[in-house]
């Protein structure tokens, strides 16, 4: 949660930042008139050709600064702990795994616990009692999220857990 604060807190620092170089950019270039009515005319009519390049170019400048700060920063916040989680293999983890499961996802992953870890997918549909292509899909939607590995065996699959999850389960 303290990581989030952080994150909100540079974001409505570089919104503020973008509004305050926008509004001086307004100011230097017709300081008799409204700030706001300049961005108007800036927005609908474009800058002026007169204008130095440096004046349109530098609120865009600090616009990509702060997105690639952005960046920095939730790379740097949150990507140390995504590598921390899917590197986890402790009860913690799996029970994390386990709740996100589909009550079918479950089914399946219980059968292949209950046959040590690996079993074929043709099996696995009779003891589910779900049909063949809802088996498919549950043990392809498991592959996907790396929760099983799947190897063709003949006219059927040989479903097994990854090894971080099945030794997970018996920890």
């Amino acid at each position: 949660m303290e990581k989030l604060k952080v994150l909100l807190i540079m974001l409505l620092a570089a919104t503020s930042g973008l509004a305050v170089s926008l509004y001086t950019l307004a100011l230097s270039l017709a300081p008799s008139e409204s700030p706001l009515s300049v961005l108007a005319q800036i927005i609908t009519h474009g800058f002026s050709p007169d204008l130095p390049f440096v004046i349109p170019l530098s609120p865009l400048l600090f616009l990509s600064t702060v997105l690639a700060s952005m960046v920095g920063v939730i790379y740097f916040l949150v990507l140390p702990e995504m590598k921390s989680f899917a590197s986890g293999n402790g009860k913690d983890t799996i029970s994390v795994v386990l709740r996100t499961l589909k009550p079918d996802e479950r089914k399946v992953v219980s059968v292949l616990d209950v046959h040590g870890g690996t079993y074929l997918q043709k099996f696995i549909t009779k003891e589910t009692g779900l049909s063949r292509l809802k088996t498919h899909r549950v043990v392809a939607s498991l592959a996907e999220r790396g929760v099983v590995h799947v190897e063709k065996r003949a006219n059927t699959n040989e479903v097994s857990l990854v090894k971080w999850f099945h030794d997970g389960m018996h920890q």
